[in-house]
Parts: structure tokens; C-alpha cells; sequence
């Protein structure tokens, strides 16, 4: 593994800077803010917090969508050079892969940061089963943060007012998986699939 080159947030910040589009620069920084803004509303204390001087919200805000303007192909290839898994899924949509991705580069960049972080970066876009507050936290981010056009302040409100994050994390992903369907960006994930049923089974989930 090559030396880290990034040693602060505002390393990281500007690396995406200079990396990313305007859009989406500004789209990780409000999700890095909400994150950090949902885990302290739901009083969230399952995460490792801090890591050589990170903080965990705004690094894996910051850090989840590196890879998410590459092309499919470029994806592909990063995935096969790094022995990353594509399923079936990802090689149908390559895009589905730029949250691993996104987070194999971020430890190219960091090091090797807190696992924890590294499985939130990389299931960001989907969900997957057994995610820990941080997970839940960058996903709900993802959806409802500032620039996001299609979310309005009562939509965000409604989430927010959930009993629970693992609640508030379940509306969104119902909401997500039926906004996927309506664009005809893809359907339900097998990783979504398993993050609604686990919640359904561990946490009791309902829409409501």
C-alpha cells in the first residue's frame, strides 16, 4: 500500500476539490454535515468516532463519493486491478460498485481507517444488513441532504421524526427503492433487500 498522502479534513476536502465536479463537491459536503447532524439527533454512540485525527461523519461524508464520477468501465477495471468482488449487479450497473470503490481509494489516500468506516463508504448507495449507526447515518445523509433537489424540508422533517435511526434509515430506504423504480434507475439491490428485511427482523421496522 502506498504512504498516505491525506492527513487532515481539509486534505481531504481539497483532494475532492480538485477531483470531483462542483456538484458533487458540494453534495459530499452537506452530507458529511448532515451525517454528522443525524447521528447527533438520534444521540447515535454505535461508531467509532474518531481515527488519527478524523472524525468519522465528516470523513466518510467526504469520502463516499470519490469513485462516483468515474465511468462504468473505469470502475470495472479499478474493482478488477484491486481483487474487489463485482457481482452480477454491479456489472450490470457498475455504478451500484463506486461505494467500494470510493472507499479502496480513500485508504490508497488515508490508510487504513477504522473498518467500520470503511463498510459505511462502501454500502452507502444500497444498504446492506447489520450496518451500524455510522451506516445508517452516511445512507440517510445521502438521501436528504441539502442540495438534494427532489427532497423537501417537510420530507426531511418526516424522516427525521422517526422513533429511531433504524427507523428513519427504513422510510428512507422504502422511499428510495420506489424512487429507483419511478426514474427506472434500477430496482432493488440485493444488498437494499437485505438491509429492509434485517431491519424488519432486528428492529421491528413498519412504514408508517
Amino acid at each position: 500500500m502506498s504512504e498516505p498522502t491525506i492527513f487532515t479534513s481539509d486534505d481531504l476536502r481539497s483532494y475532492l476539490k480538485s477531483t470531483v465536479s462542483e456538484r458533487r463537491y458540494l453534495h459530499s459536503l452537506g452530507v458529511a454535515e448532515t451525517t454528522a447532524k443525524v447521528l447527533d439527533h438520534f444521540k447515535c454512540t454505535d461508531y467509532t468516532r474518531r481515527w488519527n485525527g478524523f472524525d468519522a461523519p465528516t470523513f466518510c461524508g467526504l469520502a463516499h463519493d470519490i469513485a462516483r464520477e468515474m465511468s462504468d468501465a473505469s470502475l470495472i477495471e479499478f474493482c478488477k486491478k484491486n481483487n474487489i468482488y463485482l457481482s452480477k449487479e454491479d456489472i450490470v450497473a457498475p455504478v451500484l460498485a463506486h461505494g467500494i470503490v470510493s472507499a479502496d481509494i480513500a485508504v490508497s489516500l488515508a490508510g487504513r481507517f477504522p473498518m467500520s468506516w470503511y463498510k459505511a463508504i462502501a454500502v452507502h448507495t444500497t444498504g446492506n444488513a447489520g450496518m451500524d449507526d455510522l451506516a445508517l447515518a452516511l445512507f440517510i445523509a445521502d438521501y436528504i441532504e441539502p442540495t438534494r433537489k427532489f427532497m423537501t424540508d417537510q420530507r426531511r422533517a418526516f424522516y427525521l421524526g422517526s422513533s429511531g435511526i433504524s427507523q428513519c434509515a427504513y422510510r428512507v430506504l422504502c422511499d428510495m427503492i420506489d424512487h429507483w423504480r419511478q426514474t427506472g434507475f434500477h430496482d432493488a439491490s440485493s444488498g437494499s433487500v437485505a438491509m429492509k428485511e434485517f431491519l424488519e427482523r432486528s428492529a421491528g421496522c413498519r412504514y408508517e
